[in-house]
């Protein structure tokens, strides 16, 4: 069959005009092309590539137009084959990213043992595992191991604090965590699915779980000074501007001298946000590198050693690290 040619300025054929083209065409082309059996992937990209533009080019109310119409659109229903696009649109915990959602992204086809799929819903799952910010999540969880590595290397039996632990994959990634190195490891999570699965999961490695929202970091119930190393691998992506300044300010309390404190989230920049947010229904909190040098506007410059965004923490997405003086940097 053919199909309109991928333009630069203006994918998948959408006429250029002051107004906002109507996203069916794209969606009509999507869906005629699955149907013809054409190879998933880059039918997939052309689509992320398509509502990418339309979501760059849209005044947010429009933008919000297009997501209906992408809800209204029988293509929907062939995408939700996929359960990676399933859960996240369905959400059976309340909420997209869910620990199950993840452990798609980060352990692949494994993850979908409980899960009905047909050929072509395998296909666009392997084409999402695939991407660009699938492979951000797995850096991330692959960069927190490293870091609690790293942190028993420079103090014996440190201790950590993971929040929004989910079902913590990274610390089956630590050797430090494997071999007993760990001194006090608290996974913090509001999901008591999740912690139960990290209690099966690590219980041989003696980590701690609690069942609270990340407002724990600013209630009391942390002690202040008790971590050398606390991190937030997707927590982020879901807080707002303010709660995240709030949640920042309160870890950095929760620091020993010398502790740091890691937080990952999206770059502003995602290529696939719109593809994300139309079909998928998950809408993340993504800040560019200024918005996650603002999260530490709190914390008083007198008291902090260092702060800085890791350098090539991967794709689309950025890393911020702050470290509290008085131990080595």
């Amino acid at each position: 069959m053919t199909h309109m040619p991928i333009q630069a300025t203006c994918p998948v054929g959408l006429p250029q005009a002051s107004a906002l083209p109507d996203p069916r065409v794209l969606l009509d082309d999507t869906l005629a092309r699955l149907r013809a059996a054409e190879p998933v992937a880059p039918v997939i990209e052309a689509l992320a590539e398509g509502l990418r533009w339309l979501r760059g080019t849209a005044a947010p109310a429009a933008w919000q137009r297009s997501i209906a119409a992408v809800r209204k659109h029988p293509l929907l229903a062939v995408l939700h084959q996929n359960p990676l696009a399933r859960r996240c649109f369905h959400k059976p915990r309340g909420f997209a990213g869910d620990a199950p959602m993840l452990d798609m992204l980060y352990l692949g086809e494994p993850a979908l043992a409980n899960e009905p799929t047909t050929p072509l819903g395998l296909a666009l799952f392997r084409r999402d595992l695939a991407s660009a910010s699938a492979a951000a999540a797995r850096a991330r969880i692959g960069l927190m191991a490293a870091r609690i590595d790293a942190a028993a290397e420079a103090r014996r039996s440190p201790h950590v604090l993971a929040l929004g632990c989910g079902h913590l994959r990274e610390a089956g990634l630590s050797r430090a965590v494997q071999e007993g190195r760990i001194g006090r490891f608290v996974a913090l999570d509001q999901d008591a699915a999740s912690l139960a699965v990290v209690q099966v999961e690590q219980a041989a490695h003696g980590i701690e779980t609690l069942h609270r929202s990340s407002k724990a970091t600013f209630d009391g119930t942390l002690p202040r000074g008790g971590f050398d190393l606390i991190y937030a691998v997707a927590l982020y992506d879901d807080l707002t501007d303010r709660l995240a300044h709030t949640i920042t300010a309160a870890c950095f309390a929760l620091l020993r001298p010398g502790g740091r404190l890691l937080v990952a989230n999206t770059d502003r920049a995602l290529g696939e946000a719109g593809y994300l947010e139309a079909c998928h229904d998950w809408v993340r909190f993504q800040r560019d590198a200024a918005g996650m040098l603002r999260l530490a506007h709190g914390i008083p410059s007198a008291e902090t050693a260092l702060c800085h965004l890791l350098p090539g923490a991967g794709p689309e997405q950025h890393v911020l690290e702050i470290v509290r003086r008085g131990g080595a940097a």
